[in-house]
């Protein structure tokens, strides 16, 4: 039960080093980020593994056990986020919860579909990641003085 969280945070670290690191346009590589995260969490048994207990088990899992989950998956993705803030892509205050907000609104969302059995269709898998990854930047973009003289909704 303790190598699950460790094969996340792998594919974690792998899509980071394969999409975040060296890029032009940041809403294509989260994009890719998130896809090659989800094709892989589908490719991967311990995953699979990981998931079947989580949804069967989670009333009987150590808290401990959640929160190890909880962080190999956020750990990665906070610290970048942080870099990306500090070089001005993005304005996350908080970064712990602009990761929850960006896994949310994208690689869960695909993971948590309703009657989803094995792997979404692909374009479907795209379009929940690319409209999630859009949302997310509308909501951490970086503030500009024009932004600033805007009312705040």
């Amino acid at each position: 039960m303790s190598e699950e969280p460790e094969a996340v945070l792998d594919i974690i670290k792998q899509g980071i080093s394969d999409y975040l690191w060296e890029f032009e346009d940041l809403e294509q590589a989260l994009i890719l980020f998130c896809e090659q995260f989800v094709a892989s969490a589908n490719g991967s048994s311990d995953y699979s593994a990981l998931i079947r207990l989580v949804t069967m088990e989670a009333a009987n899992l150590p808290s401990s056990f959640l929160d190890k989950l909880d962080n190999a998956t956020e750990e990665g993705i906070i610290r970048r986020f942080t870099e990306f803030g500090e070089a001005g892509l993005l304005d996350v205050p908080d970064p712990v919860m602009a990761t929850k907000h960006f896994a949310a609104l994208t690689f869960l969302l695909v993971f948590n579909q309703p009657g989803r059995t094995g792997t979404m269709e692909k374009e479907q898998t795209k379009r929940i990641i690319t409209e999630g990854v859009r949302v997310f930047l509308c909501a951490y973009a970086p503030r500009t003085i024009q932004n600033e003289n805007q009312p705040s909704y």
